[in-house]
């Protein structure tokens, strides 16, 4: 399909379009309200001068050499500037390699190398030095606050100076590649592109479903797939002038699939909440129109517990979904009573996914809804549940989670992490869980030991495996533990035969880790004990060390 989609199919018939075929900017350019709006930092962005950003960042890109399979690494908070270059991407064919803003530069160097990256755009604030940056022999595209801030913009280019911002002379300005007709006094150049639906649209970071760290290559029918299979879990259609509040971040699954791709190709306006705000959520709520929203069970915890959460202004909540960790019914029926003495239609929906299915694989809705249930599997998608050898279970029987999916990644970068079973693409989650006989998930365990901490995926054998470098460690252990309604890692060590104390060594520790990991996975405390305690299988028993 040609990428020269215009505005006039704004109006289509969806049922009779079939989105798998296009890429997601296809979709985009399809299928949004091109009178919606985005709002950032309190400014607003009209959808047209958005699409337009776009197709000039896009030529833009191929003016710097970007060629189809190549990588664009988007080192960004949730902003515009990383939703017009995913779209541009997707455009080009060039791969959109999304990583957390935070994580420390050694480790986003080394990802740069992983997954051959040829380009980075990076916010200006989050890096003092730019010239740190000049050895990762990448294009550098340099993403500032106030590009899209407008009647403030003084104020915010103030606020980056006084960041003692050292910038690098290699930066290309973001603001400069959206503006090409300006810049070159020209009308956009039509260009032939071959990007294709099956092409890779991004990279994402997973946990794997072994617990350890992977790269996640997800296509552009993934996430197309996705947002027509949600759309198909509700009835309602009309969704004019109302928004959805993206507060997850983009550089999750849940976040770029379901908030944004989903959001804005099923006609919404797009709020953007670059940083988990509550208090900002529940006042964007109340001024906006916003009627769907997407978070995991702490961001609705925390909304709770705002006093500008509670009033009549629920009212306008229509889609509430909830997924990403442990969810009880208690809060949920709290919730939802709540919701119901504001008279808000909404209901809090449980669902289950993970980025190697682009997110959502299974939810609760109107229609069909079941307590302690993660819901029933999405169109689209089969869940199975297998014994260790691979064959389903009856209704009931717990095991590991299988998911056949329209919108299943394509592998991991390093070419792993499906099952063919007779000929069809199966993805073992590592969760343990069951199916009732009336299709409903039940999730009871992870089988892999991913922490979530502020919303962010810890991977335990990522701060381990760092750790075990230091030549004096035996073993090491991270479990998450929680003090004042906050979560973080605590570390259990054995050392060996030194005579290096204590004090030094976790000194040592807590440098290496904080200088290799996001602060997120930096042990708060660590604690060097005798033994580790053991299961029969011989593993490090980590509930027992949760215990204690």
């Amino acid at each position: 399909m040609q990428n020269n989609i215009t505005a006039e199919l704004n109006i289509i018939d969806r049922t009779a379009t079939d989105f798998s075929k296009m890429t997601c900017y296809e979709m985009l350019q399809a299928t949004c309200d091109k009178s919606a709006s985005i709002y950032f930092e309190e400014h607003k962005l009209s959808m047209n001068r958005f699409l337009k950003h776009i197709d000039e960042f896009a030529i833009s890109l191929v003016e710097l050499g970007f060629k189809k399979g190549e990588v664009l690494t988007i080192y960004l908070p949730t902003c515009p500037q990383a939703l017009v270059a995913f779209y541009a991407c997707s455009k080009l064919g060039v791969i959109a390699n999304i990583v957390h803003p935070l994580i420390p530069l050694e480790q986003l160097k080394e990802n740069l190398k992983t997954t051959n990256s040829k380009g980075l755009m990076f916010y200006d604030i989050l890096i003092k030095n730019h010239n740190k940056l000049n050895d990762c022999g990448q294009i550098q595209i340099k993403c500032s606050i106030a590009d899209y801030v407008f009647f403030r913009k003084p104020v915010f280019r103030l606020y980056i100076k006084l960041k003692s911002i050292t910038d690098s002379k290699q930066c290309l300005k973001y603001s400069d590649l959206v503006n090409f007709s300006k810049k070159h006094k020209s009308s956009i150049p039509q260009i032939s592109y071959e990007a294709t639906a099956n092409d890779i649209v991004c990279t994402m970071h997973s946990g794997g479903t072994s617990g350890v760290p992977k790269i996640v290559e997800l296509n552009n029918v993934a996430f197309n797939n996705l947002s027509v299979s949600l759309e198909k879990m509700y009835t309602r259609k009309n969704r004019e002038h109302e928004y959805c509040l993206v507060a997850l971040p983009i550089f999750h699954a849940y976040g770029l699939g379901v908030s944004v791709h989903t959001g804005i190709t099923n006609g919404y306006g797009l709020i953007l909440m670059p940083k988990f705000n509550p208090k900002g959520i529940n006042a964007n709520i109340k001024k906006h129109n916003v009627t769907m929203f997407a978070g995991v069970p702490i961001m609705f915890k925390k909304m709770m517990e705002q006093r500008n959460f509670y009033g009549k202004h629920l009212q306008k909540l229509r889609d509430l979904w909830c997924g990403g960790d442990v969810l009880t019914e208690s809060f949920i029926e709290h919730f939802d009573t709540v919701l119901s003495k504001y008279k808000c239609p909404a209901r809090l929906m449980r669902g289950y996914g993970l980025t190697e299915v682009a997110s959502v694989c299974a939810v609760n809705t109107f229609e069909n809804y079941k307590k302690n249930s993660c819901g029933k599997p999405i169109p689209g998608t089969q869940i199975e549940i297998w014994d260790e050898d691979e064959k389903r279970l009856k209704p009931n029987e717990i095991g590991e989670i299988a998911i056949n999916s329209s919108s299943a990644m394509v592998s991991y970068i390093d070419n792993t992490g499906c099952v063919n079973k007779d000929g069809v693409k199966w993805i073992k989650t590592g969760d343990i869980g069951y199916m009732d006989k009336d299709g409903f998930l039940y999730v009871l365990d992870r089988k892999k030991r991913t922490i979530k901490i502020n919303a962010i995926n810890i991977f335990p054998t990522e701060i381990e495996n760092l750790v075990k470098t230091i030549n004096y460690i035996d073993e090491v252990c991270a479990i998450p533990y929680h003090y004042n309604r906050k979560s973080y890692i605590r570390l259990f060590i054995t050392k060996k035969q030194t005579t290096i104390n204590d004090d030094k060594i976790k000194k040592e520790i807590t440098s290496l880790c904080a200088k290799k990991l996001i602060k997120y996975a930096v042990p708060r405390e660590i604690r060097i004990i005798d033994e580790m305690p053991y299961t029969k299988l011989g593993k490090v028993d980590y509930k027992t060390l949760e215990r204690m």
